[in-house]
């Protein structure tokens, strides 16, 4: 449990004060509580550097590289945070090193696999509101996260036709087209109350790993074979502006500014694409 971790009270009010978001925050308490446990909870001036790398060989049984690296980086700053602090006295990070990143393609759904997952989902309060969620994915780009994030004052303010996304000091505003807004204003208006959402929060009723999991039922339903996970619909949109419209309008629609992913589209990776992708982000989130 994260409450056995004295300290993480104080990280947490410093990722707060430096407008960490929802996501990296999640990120960070999963990371330091599996650490933590490993350890069997133990006092942070106790950790060794031979404590990290037994829990990184420990990781390395059933995490990809990619996943255990994110837990290194998410450890690194926690110790970095309470050594600049003076909690502990040293660093235990001299031989903890990041792993070879693995390289992935770029996993998309397809048009039709997108028409056929909308289709696969019914009309109850339940599925009109994961209808809504799975269309505001595909029209705007939007993480999960994010979508998860939106505020019913927020979007009853711009009358339906506008979505708000706030990002630390930064808020942005995403225009919708008419038939989504309307999904919106009666998924509020008719359907909301009866999920016993618990704040002003549009979608406070399902969280990122339920709703992918009905995500999942649905690719089931739709006769997808292959595993499917949100993100794709975010990768798809991207790959659809960037073909369409030129990296530069993905970086100014997603803010993006580095790459995650290399090993992209097999038997297409033209050196245009290749450069391009250099120039943005577009990973995998599951």
């Amino acid at each position: 449990m994260i409450s056995k971790i004295l300290e993480y009270k104080e990280f947490e009010e410093y990722m707060n004060r430096k407008s960490f978001s929802q996501n990296s925050k999640e990120a960070y308490r999963k990371d330091i509580n599996d650490f933590f446990i490993f350890l069997d909870y133990k006092s942070l001036k106790e950790i060794k550097e031979d404590d990290i790398l037994n829990f990184i060989n420990h990781l390395k049984k059933t995490y990809s590289n990619n996943s255990i690296n994110r837990k290194i980086i998410s450890i690194r700053g926690y110790l970095k945070y309470f050594y600049k602090n003076g909690v502990i006295d040293t660093l235990p990070l001299e031989r903890v090193k990041n792993l070879t990143p693995q390289k992935k393609e770029l996993k998309i759904l397809t048009q039709q696999e997108i028409e056929k997952i909308r289709d696969a989902i019914g009309d109850s309060p339940k599925e009109y509101r994961d209808k809504v969620i799975f269309d505001t994915l595909h029209n705007t780009g939007l993480l999960i996260s994010e979508v998860l994030e939106l505020r019913c004052e927020k979007i009853i303010e711009e009358q339906y036709k506008t979505i708000t996304l706030t990002k630390g000091n930064e808020i942005k505003r995403i225009p919708i087209g008419e038939e989504l807004g309307k999904s919106f204003k009666i998924f509020i208006e008719e359907h909301r109350e009866s999920l016993r959402n618990k704040n002003s929060k549009i979608f406070s009723s399902v969280s990122r790993q339920n709703y992918r999991a009905r995500l999942i039922k649905y690719g089931k339903l739709a006769g997808i074979k292959r595993d499917i996970y949100t993100h794709m619909i975010r990768n798809s949109v991207l790959k659809n502006i960037l073909e369409s419209e030129g990296a530069h309008i993905v970086k100014e629609k997603m803010g993006y500014s580095t790459i995650q992913n290399t090993s992209l589209y097999q038997g297409r990776n033209t050196k245009e694409i290749k450069k391009i992708y250099m120039e943005i982000a577009i990973g995998d989130e599951n």
